[in-house]
């Protein structure tokens, strides 16, 4: 009798954990954030971790919002509309200036770990007489004012020592516009340009006068930025996301092969170029060091588009 009391006793507390666990695992809370994207290989080891479950694997949900501009994404994301983005340092920075509700911080790189990611030239037209660096001198070239592009292609002529102050910028901010006009040598006699316009630029006959990957320097570096509030108020979920974005970068370089399907629908290439443009080596585990931190924000200010001085930490988050 009493080893068929102890028995019943055993099943009902085996049962009452079995349940309590049940109850513990549907309480579980998932944090869901939803992250913007661009159609450029930037984006694309988000797009990675999505495919392959990673990020609910991790425990936490995301959503990819797809822009069709970066100032469309800069929009949504001061609306509220969005946790973070695959952005750059300046525009994080120019948010963070004018919304200090909206503060965002780094929390991996995109491409631009190292000189070799993130490819970007400077060209000329191919009827064009300019070749070398030098040979900017005295001539305009196409940017983006105020952005990431002008910033590149500063330190460029800095490095190169092609004299600034003889160059003449010309914004020209839709880059399709500004591939047509380097090649037809109208308004602009060369133009800075991101792979994979930069490769077809190449295509069509334009001559590299600078790229990127070959310099000292790297300075062409783009990021993911979460909302930093998510720091304070749900670290767990900020360290999963990144486990999950890690975890996919793994996976797509040690197999490009695998992913290329969802490259060629999310990433916006031309059907000539999607043979040449190859999938991109992405770095785990990396962001932004404070001497890159630094040179934007300095840049920044230079250019009066910042006053406040900012410390490393409130632009990358170095986690806790």
């Amino acid at each position: 009798m009493r080893r068929k009391l102890r028995s019943a006793l055993l099943c009902c507390m085996v049962l009452t954990m079995l349940t309590g666990c049940a109850t513990e695992g549907k309480n579980q809370k998932t944090t869901e954030l939803k992250i913007g994207t661009l159609a450029v290989a930037d984006s694309f080891a988000l797009y990675v971790a999505q495919q392959e479950g990673l990020f609910k694997e991790h425990g936490v949900e995301v959503e990819l919002i797809e822009f069709g501009s970066a100032s469309n994404q800069s929009t949504a994301y001061e609306a509220d509309e969005i946790d973070g983005m695959m952005t750059d340092m300046v525009v994080q920075t120019l948010i963070n200036k004018n919304d200090d509700e909206a503060h965002l911080k780094v929390v991996a790189h995109a491409l631009g770990s190292n000189a070799t990611e993130g490819r970007f030239l400077v060209v000329a037209g191919p009827d064009s007489d300019i070749y070398e660096p030098q040979d900017l001198e005295g001539r305009t070239i196409g940017i983006s004012e105020n952005t990431m592009m002008q910033y590149l292609v500063e330190c460029y002529l800095k490095e190169l020592n092609v004299d600034r102050s003889t160059v003449t910028f010309v914004n020209v901010p839709n880059l399709s516009l500004r591939l047509d006009s380097v090649i037809e040598g109208s308004d602009i006699d060369a133009a800075i340009l991101p792979d994979p316009l930069a490769m077809e630029a190449e295509a069509r006959g334009c001559h590299v006068v600078i790229d990127d990957t070959q310099l000292t320097g790297n300075y062409s570096q783009s990021v993911i930025a979460l909302k930093d509030r998510l720091m304070e108020e749900d670290p767990e979920a900020v360290a999963n996301f990144l486990a999950a974005y890690n975890e996919a970068i793994e996976k797509l370089n040690s197999h490009p092969e695998d992913y290329e399907a969802l490259f060629r629908e999310k990433v916006a290439v031309s059907e000539a170029l999607l043979e040449q443009y190859q999938i991109p080596s992405f770095t785990p585990d990396s962001v932004p060091e404070p001497a890159e931190v630094e040179s934007v924000l300095s840049w920044m200010r230079k250019n009066e588009l910042i006053i406040e001085d900012y410390d490393y930490e409130e632009v990358v988050y170095v986690g806790k």
